[in-house]
């Protein structure tokens, strides 16, 4: 049984945006979906993050998937590089694992390279999303996370950040590509 965990990014809190949106729509299906509260999201410290993450995450395995917006996407993967244990998949939305020139104040979660290894081999499926108008994460950074995850790449026209200001309280997308790992993954032969 898939369970999902949502990490919001910089400035935001579990109620914002389509997060609670796709956890209703992940339990009409019986998913259960928890979307972590990170601590002081307006001055967020790695290592603060990662603790929630650590408190937050009962256990780690195939049936474990991961959604992760902007500063969120970064956070899950530092998390996942010390887990040693697959797990099913991650989704991550507007995100970058290199500084991002408008935000210098997050530039100590892109400090060292990722374990780019590790990630591909620990998380079995893997699916980055961005717009091509996205005005906080550079649409180049968001690509350049997808190449080195060798994830699939989801271009969204007019996307921005997928902010609620911008709009979105939904986003259909997020839920197609984790149905899709469900399906593989209940299909695909245990190890």
């Amino acid at each position: 049984m898939p369970t999902t965990y949502i990490i919001h990014g910089f400035e935001a809190s579990p109620t914002d945006h389509w997060f609670a949106w796709l956890k209703e729509q992940l339990a009409t299906i019986d998913v259960p979906c928890h979307i972590l509260a990170m601590p002081n999201s307006g001055t967020p410290d790695l290592q603060a993050w990662l603790t929630a993450i650590q408190q937050g995450v009962a256990v780690h395995n195939e049936d474990v998937y991961f959604v992760g917006h902007s500063l969120g996407c970064i956070t899950v993967l530092r998390h996942l590089e010390h887990i040693q244990q697959p797990v099913g998949g991650v989704v991550l939305v507007a995100g970058f694992a290199e500084a991002v020139p408008l935000l210098p104040q997050l530039d100590a979660f892109t400090a060292r390279p990722l374990n780019k290894l590790h990630l591909r081999e620990g998380i079995r499926q893997r699916c980055v999303i961005a717009a091509d108008n996205d005005a906080s994460v550079p649409f180049a950074l968001t690509q350049a996370l997808s190449q080195q995850l060798d994830a699939q790449f989801l271009l969204v026209k007019n996307g921005g950040h997928f902010l609620m200001s911008e709009g979105f309280t939904t986003l259909p997308v997020v839920l197609q590509e984790l149905q899709k790992m469900f399906q593989i993954a209940a299909i695909a032969p245990s190890h």
